[in-house]
């Protein structure tokens, strides 16, 4: 056998490399797999430089290159947030526009006068609305708590508020045909129109149930006031002549008293004569000169009593009673200055002179 002259190369041995080569082994990196997209170049990383102290601009200035800092989304969340809490707030202003969360369940304020109100029914927006000065017509019921002060009755009214939150404040949110109640501050409404400095219920609200069922404007009102004011001169001229008439008519031939009543008597009574502050019983028939009864004690089948000098009837039966004897029977004619005057009275009008037919059945 042939001698192998090649030098045998021990590979337990570590390799010397030439002194050409550096000394320094470095790892040997794996090869990237080959891909058709062209290789990106790495960003060169520096090594960082202390900055100087940033100025204010600096600070408010964004790097849109870099990604959001945590303060950043602290912020973002605190905006949502914000949002999703006005959209509450919006909401519960308009639930408690609502009367969801009102002072007084089931009611709304009114953002102009406060006054808190619920309507019922449908709301007749096609109707007048009072303004104020007009005259309207009302059904009303008071209450406190579970007290009735005043129950449902009619009332007509001119629309000239006493203070901002008042009654015609809120009859002014009505149209014609609408009800609704109405809350109000108790003590106010006592002082304005009760003319009661001292409330009884506390701090308890006063509930008013009103339906406007009539409406006139303030022209309107004006015109026709203006005609019956002259309506009523034409009467108060004529009366005179009514009663010398009625007078000659009927064949009275007595003077008048210096009040101007005629008093005749038709029987004569032989019993005591009331003095003031007595209690009288009478029966009676009250006609107008056309010889109309408006009102009767003797139809009803009951005496009328009433104590005398205490003003609790009108004029002229003050003084025909004042006149009379127990049994005695009257026929007495009133002027309307003795009785109703200008304001007339139920079935009975302005400047009406009246007949009474009297008849005094005993002093108690």
């Amino acid at each position: 056998m042939e001698e192998n002259n090649e030098e045998k190369i021990n590979l337990d041995e570590p390799v010397v490399e030439s002194e050409a080569q550096e000394t320094k082994v470095e790892p040997i990196a794996e090869e990237a797999p080959v891909t058709d997209e062209p290789a990106t170049e790495e960003p060169a990383v520096e090594d960082p430089v202390p900055a100087e102290e940033p100025t204010p601009a600096e600070c408010v200035k964004e790097n849109t290159d870099e990604k959001p800092a945590k303060g950043k989304s602290s912020k973002k969340i605190l905006i949502v947030l914000a949002a999703i809490l006005g959209i509450a707030a919006i909401a519960l202003i308009v639930l408690a526009c609502m009367g969801k969360f009102s002072k007084y369940p089931g009611f709304k304020k009114d953002r102009e006068t406060g006054i808190y109100y619920r309507f019922y029914g449908d709301i007749h927006d096609s109707t007048d609305m009072p303004k104020t000065g007009d005259l309207v017509g009302i059904l009303f019921s008071l209450r406190a708590g579970d007290s009735t002060l005043i129950p449902m009755m009619p009332n007509e009214m001119l629309m000239d508020s006493v203070y901002p939150s008042d009654l015609f404040a809120a009859i002014r949110m009505m149209h014609v045909g609408d009800s609704a109640t109405f809350v109000f501050d108790g003590k106010e409404f006592f002082k304005n129109f009760m003319q009661q400095t001292e409330y009884p219920f506390g701090d308890d609200p006063l509930y008013m149930n009103i339906k406007l069922f009539g409406h006139m404007s303030k022209a309107d009102f004006e015109r026709a006031r203006a005609e019956y004011e002259a309506q009523l001169r034409e009467q108060e001229a004529q009366e005179g002549a009514s009663i010398l008439e009625y007078v000659q008519k009927n064949h009275i031939t007595v003077k008048p008293t210096e009040e101007g009543l005629y008093f005749v008597t038709t029987k004569k009574g032989n019993g005591a004569q009331p003095q003031d502050m007595q209690t009288v019983k009478v029966h009676y028939t009250g006609k107008l000169l056309d010889g109309t009864v408006f009102d009767s004690s003797v139809e009803r089948g009951e005496p009328f009593s009433f104590t005398l000098g205490q003003h609790s009837v009108i004029p002229g039966w003050e003084i025909a009673l004042s006149k009379m004897h127990v049994g005695e029977k009257a026929t007495v004619l009133i002027p309307s200055k003795l009785a109703y005057g200008e304001r007339g009275n139920y079935g009975i009008p302005p400047f009406s002179p009246l007949v009474f037919d009297i008849e005094l059945l005993s002093i108690e």
